[in-house]
């Protein structure tokens, strides 16, 4: 059996360039963010309020449009709400 410096040379090149890649990637993927039930039930809320909100936030003041918007911001959060800091919220 002959062995051939070259061979082994390049196979610990190789051992030594792919490992620490391998080792990285499966520890990036274990390491996966988890799902927050917290996080999507707030993504949630703000994709239904953000509508009404964007329309409260644009209307004008005591308008028609604006006392809509604040009725529909009123039936997604089941009552009335300081509709400024809530919609501040939605559209940050």
């Amino acid at each position: 059996m002959n062995l051939n410096v070259e061979n082994l040379v390049r196979s610990g090149v190789i051992l030594v360039v792919a490992l620490p890649i391998s080792i990285a990637t499966a520890f990036s993927l274990s390491e996966r963010p988890r799902t927050n039930e917290s996080v999507v039930t707030q993504d949630a809320l703000k994709a239904e309020l953000t509508l009404p909100c964007l329309r409260y936030a644009l209307s004008k003041s005591d308008s028609k449009l604006e006392r809509e918007a604040k009725n529909a911001v009123d039936e997604v959060l089941g009552g009335e709400v300081n509709y400024q800091e809530a919609c501040k919220w939605v559209l940050s």
